[in-house]
């Protein structure tokens, strides 16, 4: 069985409504090329991710969102901007840092509950690709809706 790495945004963000991508690498000692997969909408996004990822050792995926940047300048902006972000998260948790992956917080303590991927795996379905393809139809229409120039 593989892993999944789930960027978690705050239930208000607007990185929400961005598509989704998934990128699947090895893990495990194993040497592929990776590749990402998408764009998605988050829920499908994570549920081919749980799918792929639980059924194959030697694999993990990374679902991301995809952000609508156009220019160089503008991902510039926006690397300056998480690296801000990141800087007041490090000033806050002093010694306490939580372990990082990929650059997003993990908490790798499972506690006594180790059963994790069997209730991931007994709780979904992965979308079906009519379900998919009309997925990407609406996330295509936002982002094309979200950088045009003549919609305030």
């Amino acid at each position: 069985m593989g892993g999944v790495i789930i960027y978690e945004p705050d239930e208000d963000s607007a990185v929400l409504q961005f598509p989704w991508v998934v990128t699947f690498e090895p893990s495990g000692g194993e040497e592929w090329d990776s590749f990402v997969c998408g764009p998605y909408e988050r829920a499908h996004a994570v549920a081919l991710a749980e799918a792929v990822a639980l059924a194959e050792d030697g694999m993990l995926a990374v679902v991301e969102p995809m952000m609508p940047v156009l220019s160089a300048d503008e991902v510039l902006a926006t690397i300056d901007e998480l690296r801000e972000a990141e800087e007041e998260v490090e000033e806050l948790d002093g010694p306490f840092v939580e372990p990082k992956v990929n650059g997003t917080h993990v908490d790798l303590d499972l506690g006594e509950t180790d059963l994790v991927e069997e209730e991931i795996a007994d709780d979904f379905e992965p979308p079906t690709p009519e379900e998919v393809r009309a997925g990407m139809e609406r996330t295509f229409r936002r982002l094309l809706a979200a950088t045009d120039p003549t919609t305030p």
